[in-house]
């Protein structure tokens, strides 16, 4: 964590800076921990437990998409705040607490209202975040200089990422140690102590100066992203690949634990293996920041989602565990670069008093496409099971991957492209 503090070491009037970046690093690994146990294949095999379906664990899958068209509710609420610290401890905490309660269902209600309350809950706990994303973006956008954004962010994945890993390796062996409702309640048992800590360096967090959009219409505010002819095209391409992207990434581990059985361990080790390929990508995008632009940076991410999706056809002639090491390698470097391009693409073409709405718009245009996505999914493997079982191990998987390929390779360079200055 002391990595944080040389970017302004020599800087002392700054010293809020390094003093934020630094609490944003620690709140971020009791963050990670937590997001290990309720989200992913624990969330995938939770949902199991509770007796879901492939359509019940679309619907839960795609619900936090769906509420994220509330962040343009959320931005135009930020304009009237008074103090955004203390709306960002409110909205995070209540969060955190919120997705604590799912693990108290099967203690409170019979076993036939488990799932529907799960997801009741899950989906305020989602409206929460909505809220809680916004403010939390445009406040960690303040405390971190433009010019040392993705060095910055590329360290600080790095080091939550690890912290995953390490949750991701203890989740695994607990899950798979005591099977049933016992290891259920270790997890969230964990999950409390992360949400305490949590909530603690919350409080520690910096306040600083919330530029507004003053004497800006509302409608002018609102429509702002959309008149960005740059933005606007990455927000419309984007928005089609999370479309197919959530149809397909999502779904890896509901195909390893529900159609080709794989066990726990194995499924918590692979996911490390994603979350360890995950930090080269967020430290490659570090390293390359300085030399290429951001947009250069998401084209080189695109084509590793892509072959994440068509390698699991190769299940077909080679053994399962090296077809699965593969792809969770490819799927973790290529989500490390795009996930850090996109939050730096998403606030990088905003001022200060306009990056909320622009964050909110990228949000809840494309968490449309990221509530169809699951949804359709798992609808359509739910209809895949009457269909030869190789459509559900590979099938679905290998024309989602032709698709995402075409987007990388062929439109992604065209809409992605620098823009010619005008004589």
């Amino acid at each position: 964590m002391r990595l944080q503090g040389r970017f302004l070491a020599n800087d002392k009037p700054k010293s809020t800076y390094r003093k934020g970046m630094n609490v944003a690093v620690v709140e971020g690994v009791w963050a990670m921990l937590l997001l290990t146990m309720l989200s992913g294949p624990f969330l995938t095999a939770y949902l199991l437990y509770l007796g879901a379906n492939s359509k019940q664990i679309g619907l839960v899958l795609a619900i936090p998409a769906l509420a994220n068209l509330l962040q343009v509710l959320a931005a135009m609420y930020m304009q009237k705040l008074a103090n955004r610290k203390r709306a960002f401890i409110l909205f995070t905490s209540t969060h955190r607490l919120i997705g604590l309660s799912t693990g108290l269902i099967p203690f409170i209600f019979p076993k036939d209202l488990w799932l529907i309350s799960f997801i009741v809950i899950f989906f305020i706990y989602a409206v929460v975040n909505a809220f809680a994303g916004v403010i939390w973006t445009s406040l960690i956008s303040d405390m971190v200089p433009n010019q040392i954004r993705g060095k910055y962010f590329g360290i600080r994945n790095v080091i939550t990422s690890a912290v995953n890993s390490t949750g991701l390796y203890i989740t695994g062996i607990v899950i798979d140690a005591y099977p049933g409702a016992l290891g259920f309640n270790i997890m969230y048992a964990i999950a409390a102590v992360t949400v305490v800590m949590n909530i603690i360096y919350f409080t520690k967090y910096p306040n600083p100066h919330f530029e507004k959009s003053e004497g800006m219409k509302l409608g002018t505010f609102v429509l702002r992203p959309f008149r960005d002819r740059i933005f606007f095209k990455g927000l419309v391409f984007l928005t089609l690949w999370t479309l197919v992207v959530t149809m397909t990434h999502p779904f890896f581990s509901y195909v390893m634990l529900d159609v080709l059985n794989v066990p726990y361990p194995t499924v918590a080790n692979l996911v490390i293996l994603q979350t360890v390929a995950s930090m080269a990508g967020f430290y490659a995008c570090g390293l390359l920041s300085r030399r290429f632009s951001e947009r250069t940076l998401l084209l080189g991410a695109l084509p590793f989602l892509a072959a994440a999706a068509l390698l699991w056809s190769a299940l077909n002639v080679l053994p399962q565990l090296l077809v699965l090491i593969i792809i969770y390698t490819l799927l973790g470097f290529g989500l490390g670069s795009y996930n850090q391009q996109i939050f730096i693409f998403m606030i990088g073409s905003s001022s200060k008093a306009e990056r909320p709405i622009y964050i909110a718009v990228f949000s809840a245009i494309t968490g449309i496409a990221g509530f169809i996505g699951p949804t359709l999914g798992g609808i359509v493997f739910e209809e895949l099971k009457a269909y030869p079982l190789w459509m559900q191990e590979y099938g679905l998987f290998l024309l989602l991957g032709v698709v995402l390929l075409v987007l990388a390779v062929i439109v992604a360079p065209i809409v992605f492209r620098k823009p010619q200055n005008k004589l």
